[in-house]
């Protein structure tokens, strides 16, 4: 965590992270003589660069002039055909309008990939393959690159198929030298985001390796590049094309810092004071395997969906020479809407890429978060999964594979089940509603599921994640035991919120925690937590669902609102559209009908689960007797 803080605006990122005024008030407030951008916002924007040379501040990255050439995508495939670097084929014109984009479009031939000509990190990216397609998508990427980047113009390019996405860590200093440290590969993405990145590449030949080296440094020494940088590249076969450079420091540059032994961020310090290269290249060697997983703030199960809430509950394996864990959240904090959801990175190395992932899975094992979904679980099966471990993967094999893979080792849900009849059992009195006396001793009053004559025996009854359970048990003393499809489970040990206690399944111990938030209950094993909640409270959802009623599915800003009242709409049609975390999401009708009510207005703040209209469905016709 930083030693000092400054407030530099509201959350809304126009007002705050892309308000140049703003940070340079908060580095003259703080007397700094230095500016590191991070990774995303004003960290590839020549104008904030310029205006801190122009402050007298030290902007830790490259010239101004580098910023805007390379920045613009644009400009940089050019940069890289004059180096005799491959690119793909692409258009980038002064017309903007949609007919203009749509009718370039379709000249250059599909399927065709949009994007923003600035910044990075996959937002505003979007496929067509067809020019209906191309027409509809164009307005989003334009919105959501001028949310992300404060720049709405976009670039066409031809779109490639599978490919590898590699990419080569580049320094540069003030005194004309350039290196490179080796490359990673970042083929596992989503939304085309990386999720998991690896260094060095595995199943690429030496010779292409080569070529991928010595083709970013060319890249880099012919614009005379300064700092850290990335260049990235798509490749196919024995086939690469350029694709973009980043001129900033990667989310991922931690696996580069590990095969290396080189911190990257003093190498910009350096560099940034005037300092040449600390060392030359032939004395830049990479040992061994890294591999880093991003966790993020989604629901995997709804095309990645980002969700917002408290941070409940937080467990990281340790820091240690083989595992790296960098967050910047604590328990208690929100993720919001405003920002990219990605709440920690874990790093691993070892000697070897087999030890490394298998390093990785056990990392993800040891870790855990309550109070909102994320993909920890895509995760741990994704580390889990040979094709991954062996890198034979692409850029479209998550969504290739997301519902094999999703099905893959599922958590056991067994033992969450009895977790959460052994803390209903001990502690809610919705569960102990047999209690009918005042008298401790009297066996009407037990909650040890005393029956005449017959062994004891509890039927609990409640709702895991929407599903109904009912658990059969047997106590005995402070342990329950629950025999849940066909398996005995015992749990003991008293219950502190947010400790651990115990489960044991065949002899094996389990990890499990319980917590209480705003009278929900948690239940959590081995780090993956169930919401419970009482058997009839999902009734509820379900009518909604049949009467239409339109809710926010997550807390955002409505930027769109497609209908009127008296609208007759179909199912699955488009309603209203929010923002949120700079990306779009559309609200559906859940039945086909009239437009009844609708309780929202443009920029207006939504919390998840509002209701922000009503479809009156269509009567269902009487069949003929």
């Amino acid at each position: 965590m930083a030693d000092d803080a400054v407030n530099i605006g509201p959350a809304p990122v126009a007002e705050s992270y892309l308000n140049s005024d703003h940070i340079l008030d908060a580095a003259r407030s703080s007397a700094s003589d230095t500016i590191h951008p991070g990774y995303g916002f004003l960290s590839e924007n020549a104008a904030f660069a310029r205006a801190c040379e122009a402050a007298g501040l030290i902007f830790v990255g490259p010239h101004v002039h580098t910023i805007e050439t390379m920045s613009d995508k644009a400009q940089a495939k050019q940069v890289a055909k004059q180096a005799s670097v491959p690119v793909l084929d692409g258009i980038h014109s002064e017309g903007q309008s949609i007919t203009d984009l749509v009718s370039n479009g379709t000249a250059l031939g599909f399927p065709l990939i949009i994007k923003p000509v600035a910044g990075g990190g996959g937002k505003g990216m979007h496929i067509a393959r067809t020019s209906a397609e191309l027409q509809s998508t164009i307005p989003t990427s334009q919105r959501e690159a001028q949310t992300a980047f404060g720049d709405d113009r976009l670039l066409l390019e031809r779109y490639l198929d599978q490919p590898r996405h590699i990419e080569v860590q580049i320094f540069g200093d003030r005194h004309g030298n350039v290196v490179h440290m080796f490359e990673r590969d970042c083929s596992l993405q989503r939304r085309h985001q990386k999720v998991i990145e690896e260094s060095p590449a595995q199943n690429l030949r030496p010779e292409l390796r080569t070529q991928l080296t010595e083709s970013a440094v060319a890249i880099a020494q012919s614009i005379n590049y300064c700092g850290a940088g990335t260049v990235e590249f798509l490749v196919s076969g024995d086939e690469f094309f350029f694709m973009e450079m980043n001129t900033r420091l990667q989310v991922e540059h931690p696996v580069t810092e590990m095969v290396t032994g080189i911190d990257l961020v003093e190498w910009q310090f350096k560099v940034a004071a005037g300092d040449p290269l600390p060392c030359n290249q032939d004395q830049i060697k990479y040992l061994g395997h890294s591999v880093e997983a991003r966790l993020y703030a989604e629901q995997t199960d709804k095309d990645f969906l980002p969700s917002v809430g408290e941070l409940l509950w937080l467990r990281f394996p340790l820091n240690t020479k083989h595992v790296r864990v960098d967050i910047g959240v604590k328990t208690g904090d929100a993720i919001g809407i405003h920002y990219d959801p990605m709440i920690a990175k874990i790093i691993v190395h070892d000697c070897e890429p087999e030890r490394a992932w298998q390093r990785l899975a056990h990392a993800l094992r040891d870790s855990g978060i309550a109070g909102l979904v994320t993909n920890l679980p895509l995760l741990r099966k994704l580390s889990n999964n040979t094709a991954v471990q062996g890198a034979d993967t692409d850029t479209e094999f998550i969504e290739r594979n997301i519902n094999e893979v999703d099905e893959s080792n599922p958590p056991d849900s067994r033992a969450a089940t009895a977790l959460a009849a052994f803390y209903l059992w001990r502690y809610d009195p919705f569960c102990r509603r047999h209690y009918r006396r005042n008298n401790d001793e009297s066996p009407w009053s037990s909650g040890k599921g005393w029956r005449l004559n017959l062994p004891p025996e509890l039927r609990i009854s409640f709702e895991m994640d929407g599903i109904a359970q009912e658990v059969v048990a047997n106590v005995s003393g402070d342990t329950l035991e629950a025999r849940i499809d066909g398996r005995c489970y015992r749990i003991f040990e008293s219950i502190n919120p947010g400790e651990d206690l115990f489960i044991v399944l065949d002899g094996q111990m389990i990890r499990g925690t319980v917590l209480m938030s705003n009278q929900n209950l948690l239940v959590g094993v081995d780090g993956l937590f169930f919401k419970i909640s009482d058997s009839r409270s999902t009734e509820s959802s379900r009518i909604d669902q049949i009467s239409g009623s339109i809710q926010a599915t997550m807390t955002g800003r409505v930027i769109q609102i497609l209908v009127k009242l008296g609208d007759q709409v179909d199912k699955g049609d488009p309603v209203v559209v929010l923002e949120a975390m700079k990306m779009e999401h559309s609200l559906t009708a859940p039945v086909t009908g009239k437009v009844s009510t609708l309780d929202t207005d443009l920029n207006q703040l939504v919390e998840q689960g509002y209701t922000v209209a009503t479809i009156e469905p269509e009567p269902t016709p009487l069949s003929e007797s």
